[in-house]
């Protein structure tokens, strides 16, 4: 993930040299912090606290632990939420304070990965959801990280009604693959007035 280094800038106004080195040593004296990495969080268990297995794009998956008594009563084994965690204890996890900027983070991760491409990510975020039906699935043999490519055949239904063929090739998280077996239903984006171009979506398991 690249980083977003937090720098402070301080103007130095003064007229002796004496103020200028001691606030430029107040400067030097202010910590760094490393900024949070994000991940997808699938929860797997709710008690006192929520468990949270972790899927990091910069790194690798572990289990970490969730302190939000506001969202406790609304999530269940199996959802997946955004997290942030501090890499260096990254056991505590957190919600996002600003989702839009997380997300575009995360956005860029997902790009920076080759997991998506630039086409697929403006799809998905700004086109029209609908749902596609697996018609066909075949392997091309390409793989990145945990995630597999396969060409996926759809007949997607648009929510004003009819639907389309359409056919595209996709990074898939390999614990997701059932998900994508002919039959299935899964999240599709495209263009109105246009659908040449669709992107899919689907979450790991």
């Amino acid at each position: 993930m690249p980083e977003a280094l937090l720098l402070t800038f301080l103007a130095v106004i003064g007229v002796g040299i004496t103020a200028t080195l001691l606030r430029s040593r107040a400067a030097a004296a202010v910590p760094r912090h490393s900024p949070p990495a994000v991940g997808i969080g699938t929860v797997s268990g709710i008690s006192d606290v929520i468990t949270v297995e972790v899927e990091s794009v910069a790194g690798p998956r572990f289990t970490g632990r969730l302190r939000d008594e506001s969202v406790a009563s609304t999530l269940r084994p199996g959802a997946v939420l955004l997290v942030t965690f501090d890499p260096a204890a990254r056991e505590h996890l957190s919600l996002p304070d600003d989702m839009l900027a997380m997300r575009t983070a995360f956005d860029q991760m997902l790009v920076a990965k080759g997991l998506l491409t630039g086409s697929q990510l403006d799809l998905i975020r700004h086109g029209t959801r609908a749902h596609g039906v697996v018609t066909g699935m075949r392997s091309t043999g390409g793989a990145l990280e945990d995630y597999r490519e396969v060409q996926l055949d759809l007949m997607v239904a648009r929510p004003d009604g009819g639907q389309f063929p359409a056919r595209e090739t996709a990074l898939i998280p390999a614990s997701s693959m059932a998900k994508v077996s002919p039959g299935s239903v899964i999240d599709t984006y495209y263009r109105v007035g246009d659908v040449s171009r669709i992107a899919v979506s689907v979450p790991p398991s």
